[in-house]
C-alpha cells in the first residue's frame, strides 16, 4: 500500500453529553478507548463493579477547552469575517502568537 500511513487516535475524550452505549460500543470496535464519564443517574456497565474511568486524561480535556472559550472571545474569529480557510487560519495563528508574545513578553510580573 502506497500513500501516507492511517494515523488513529488511541482515546476520545468528551463530556457527559456524549454518554451512550452506541457510541462507547463503536469507539471500542475502531480499537479507541472513549474517556467519557458516566452521567449520575445511569448505571454502570455491570452493576457492582467499578467502570474504567481515567480522571487524569479528562482533567486534560480542560486546557482544549479553555482554549476554545478564549478563542472564542475574539470578535474577528467568532463572528468568522474571513471566509477562506486559509485566512481564517491565519487569524486563529496570528491570536495565539499574540497570546504567546503576551505572556513572554509582558511588563507585570
Amino acid at each position: 500500500i502506497s500513500g501516507r500511513p492511517l494515523k488513529r487516535c488511541r482515546f476520545v475524550v468528551a463530556d457527559k453529553g456524549y454518554d451512550s452505549q452506541s457510541l462507547r460500543h463503536y469507539c471500542s470496535s475502531k480499537g479507541v478507548r472513549p474517556i467519557i464519564p458516566y452521567r449520575r443517574m445511569r448505571r454502570t456497565p455491570r452493576p457492582g463493579l467499578p467502570y474504567q474511568f481515567d480522571k487524569p486524561r479528562y482533567r486534560q480535556r480542560n486546557a482544549v477547552e479553555r482554549l476554545f472559550g478564549w478563542l472564542k472571545e475574539k470578535r474577528r474569529i467568532n463572528s468568522r469575517f474571513d471566509k477562506l480557510a486559509s485566512s481564517f487560519n491565519a487569524m486563529v495563528t496570528l491570536a495565539c502568537i499574540g497570546r504567546c508574545m503576551r505572556a513572554d513578553f509582558s511588563d507585570r510580573t
